[in-house]
């Protein structure tokens, strides 16, 4: 098949391509082009959004299906234990009681071993007291002595079947009203109640479940995970601090300058090797949508004054931050950056938050200076702006690089190229204070 081919002429007006083309020799530059130009077609090709939301799902319908399941093996095991004991033939209960009160239960053994009308304990008494041997029948009246017996017999026979009856129906499961009959719905409805209860239950967890969903979407944009967020900044801040010998401290929820308010997170201190030792630059930390530029500003402004502070730097968690802030926005004196929570959590260098930090140190030590001494604060300010414009292509750069795999080793040279441009434009700066 034969290959397509397309040809074009370029002109090139960007610096930073320009600056990349002109490090080659002028017969390898446009190979060198051709592959700048495949990588950026891969990268685009294959940058796409990283944040999996299926996964808090799941988890609840993990722990739904395990519920479901154990109240299910509860009720099999109830029926199947109800049954063990209640069914006809086999059952627990009725083995029970035709083991105590059937013809040839222990009951009914004692009731004959007493009221037998032959073997019987009182046939035997009365055998002895009124029969034909005993004493009272040979003083009475032979004529009447076997109407009295009969009498007596009678009697006693009447009684005992009585008895037996009441005894017997008192434990047939045949007659409704017997007590065994009345047990047994006793005991059918404490189970339906049971079965009820547990219903009722279930309900209540499905809808704890349903509220707890509810709260943990709630709290993954609200300040629930904006606290979170804060506590973990603060150990890779804390970390840039003290290798710079600056003095790192966590404020949040202090009590501050302003009528006791508590905004700005961080602050960190020169150090006594810096330029300037002992000024502040204060972090406010933010895991929140709904911040506009011109919010975000006054907030930081209100954190200076509370903290006492000369620079404000406004760290957002990646995609909650304003849309014309970008990864890396200097306002003034101050700055906007980002932060990936998951570079953050895997313990990558966080590009954008070191080089706010440490172009806020240079900005302070330079009005330092300025104060002394004359220096050449355009000079600062064109160092600046250069460092801003690395930071924009590294930005565009790392959301690409996170999905990017066959590209991912010429990508990574390009953002260390742009880490030291970003280093040598800061050393510029240093060298020219005195």
């Amino acid at each position: 098949m034969e290959r397509k081919t397309l040809r074009l002429e370029i002109e090139i007006t960007d610096e930073d391509v320009i600056r990349f083309l002109e490090q080659f020799r002028e017969e390898e530059r446009s190979s060198r082009a051709l592959e700048a130009l495949k990588v950026g077609v891969i990268a685009i090709r294959s940058a796409s959004p990283t944040l999996d939301t299926a996964v808090v799902e799941e988890k609840f319908r993990e722990v739904r299906s395990l519920i479901e399941s154990d109240v299910q093996a509860f009720r099999d095991e109830l029926r199947e234990r109800l049954e063990n004991y209640f069914r006809a033939e086999g059952g627990v209960v009725p083995a029970f009681i035709e083991k105590h009160f059937g013809e040839d239960g222990k009951i009914s053994r004692i009731l004959g071993s007493y009221f037998d009308s032959e073997a019987g304990k009182v046939a035997i008494l009365l055998d002895r007291r009124v029969g034909p041997e005993s004493f009272l029948a040979r003083k009475m009246d032979p004529e009447n002595r076997e109407g009295l017996v009969c009498q007596v017999e009678k009697a006693v026979e009447e009684l005992l079947r009585q008895n037996t009856a009441q005894i017997r129906s008192t434990f047939s499961l045949d007659d409704e009203s017997s007590a065994i009959s009345i047990l047994k719905r006793s005991m059918r409805e404490e189970i339906e109640r049971l079965q009820s209860t547990v219903v009722d239950h279930y309900t209540r967890i499905a809808a704890a479940l349903a509220s707890e969903r509810a709260r943990l979407a709630e709290a993954e944009k609200g300040t629930g995970k904006g606290r979170e967020f804060e506590q973990a900044l603060y150990v890779p801040l804390a970390g840039m601090a003290i290798a710079m010998e600056d003095e790192p401290e966590n404020v949040s929820g202090v009590k501050g300058l302003m009528n006791n308010d508590k905004v700005g997170d961080f602050v960190v201190r020169l150090g006594q090797c810096s330029r300037a030792p002992g000024r502040a630059i204060v972090f406010e930390a933010k895991k929140q949508q709904g911040y506009n530029m011109k919010k975000t500003l006054e907030e930081l402004e209100r954190a200076k004054k509370n903290r006492g502070a000369d620079i404000g730097i406004f760290v957002f968690c990646k995609g909650y931050e304003p849309l014309e802030a970008g990864d890396f926005c200097r306002v003034g004196n101050d700055l906007v950056v980002t932060v990936e929570e998951e570079m953050m959590e895997t313990g990558q260098r966080l590009i954008f938050l070191e080089a706010a930090y440490k172009v806020a140190r240079t900005l302070i030590a330079a009005r330092a200076k300025e104060e002394e001494q004359a220096i050449d604060p355009e000079f600062i300010r064109l160092e600046i702006e250069s460092i801003q414009i690395a930071m924009r292509s590294a930005s565009d750069i790392r959301t690409k690089v996170g999905t990017i795999r066959n590209s991912a080793e010429a990508i990574e040279r390009t953002m260390n190229a742009f880490e030291e441009k970003l280093e040598t434009h800061l050393g510029n700066i240093w060298r020219v204070m005195p």
